[in-house]
């Protein structure tokens, strides 16, 4: 079973990778927390997302809550364009700090 993980690829940037499906985005949900609480700033580029449904957009959303608990700017790069499709059909694309 394909799996998604997020990797660090520089300061307050990070690679979200693998599969983004019901299945797989439940042990990457709290993986960012921490990453959350240290940075005003997190940048989270989603070009090496192979697969992706609505729970991906589900993931953003959690994400987005906790990044404004923390009191951080979280920006979204390269988003699939079924997630981007997902967003927009479920009219939330304008929420999402996408770059």
């Amino acid at each position: 079973m394909a799996e998604a993980s997020i990797v660090k690829v520089a300061d307050n940037q990070y690679s979200v990778k693998g599969v983004l499906m019901m299945h797989t985005v439940m042990p990457v949900l709290t993986e960012i927390n921490g990453y959350l609480k240290s940075a005003s700033e997190v940048s989270l580029d989603f070009k090496e997302v192979q697969n992706s449904d609505s729970a991906a957009v589900a993931l953003i959303i959690a994400w987005l809550a906790k990044a404004k608990q923390t009191g951080t700017r979280l920006h979204l790069t390269n988003l699939p364009q079924q997630i981007t499709d997902i967003a927009r059909a479920s009219d939330l694309l304008d929420i999402l700090p996408i770059e």
